[in-house]
């Protein structure tokens, strides 16, 4: 015979009474506070301020790059995986500049198409300086479809989330590698990317100026912009680098490679492991 005891009824009520209560009490001390539904400084535009997005901004180019940014007082959010960055330089920065609407560090992947057009939508991005990228030449003749993936695609990914949100100035990161083996020394801006018989023969030999996996991808990824920038309001500028080296002058920012990525290193770090110790020349 099953016997309702009401004392034990009377305690449940009393329970969920209480939470109700405190919950209230906690949504009105919300509302009073100052912050409550204030609007991040990252998302909404402001007079006189630029907003930077910087990926990949925890590497080495970019770190300094974001540097010289909140420096010259723009506005930064680095969005980085962190499989090849630095957490400690985002760190560093935060450190030297840790005043609101500053800086902010989002940790996400370029190949989520998703996660980026949420940090599209969250942000009011005036610009975009797309560092993010795996860089290893060697690297790339080994696993070639990682980089197209990565540079390629991730590009493409990228470029499509500023055109749905409105965010129409580009500076993207490429490399020397573009133009493979030239004609003609010293390389400059005039010099071409694909040689004469190479744009002769384009199309039915699939010809590249870029020797390595690594450089076509950027090439590619160079090739979209461009097209793209034709029928649209974007604006674009296009960097290629040789040989970047060096730190930040008062040693707070350089390069940390991977120790497992050394054998795929630069020709600097070759040098300094070379000074060092750690291999045995040149």
């Amino acid at each position: 015979m099953e016997y309702h005891d009401p004392k034990r009824k009377s305690n449940f009520v009393g329970k969920i009474l209480m939470a109700a209560a405190l919950t209230a009490v906690c949504i009105i001390m919300l509302k009073q506070s100052p912050t409550f539904g204030t609007p991040s400084q990252f998302s909404r535009h402001e007079e006189g301020v630029t907003h930077v997005l910087v990926t990949g901004g925890a590497g080495y180019i970019g770190s300094h790059a974001a540097l010289r940014l909140l420096k010259e007082s723009y506005r930064v959010t680095i969005v980085d995986n962190l499989s090849r960055g630095n957490i400690g330089a985002v760190k560093v920065l935060q450190e030297l500049f840790p005043e609101p609407g500053r800086l902010q560090f989002i940790y996400a992947d370029l190949g989520d198409a998703k996660a980026v057009n949420k940090i599209f939508s969250e942000n009011a991005f005036d610009a975009v300086i797309h560092f993010a990228a795996v860089a290893y030449v060697g690297e790339s003749t080994l696993d070639p479809l990682k980089y197209y993936h990565n540079i390629t695609s991730n590009t493409l990914v990228v470029l499509e989330a500023m055109a749905a949100h409105g965010v129409n100035t580009l500076i993207y990161s490429s490399t020397c590698a573009t133009y493979g083996e030239p004609e003609k020394m010293p390389i400059t801006e005039e010099t071409p990317q694909a040689s004469k018989l190479g744009f002769m023969l384009s199309y039915f030999l699939n010809f590249f100026v870029p020797i390595n996996p690594y450089g076509k991808a950027k090439k590619m990824a160079e090739d979209i912009i461009l097209d793209f920038s034709k029928n649209s309001d974007m604006a674009v500028m296009i960097l290629r680098y040789f040989n970047v080296i060096g730190s930040d002058p008062e040693g707070r920012l350089g390069e940390a490679p991977r120790p497992e990525l050394r054998e795929h290193g630069r020709i600097s770090g070759a040098c300094f492991d070379a000074a060092r110790g750690i291999m045995p020349g040149l």
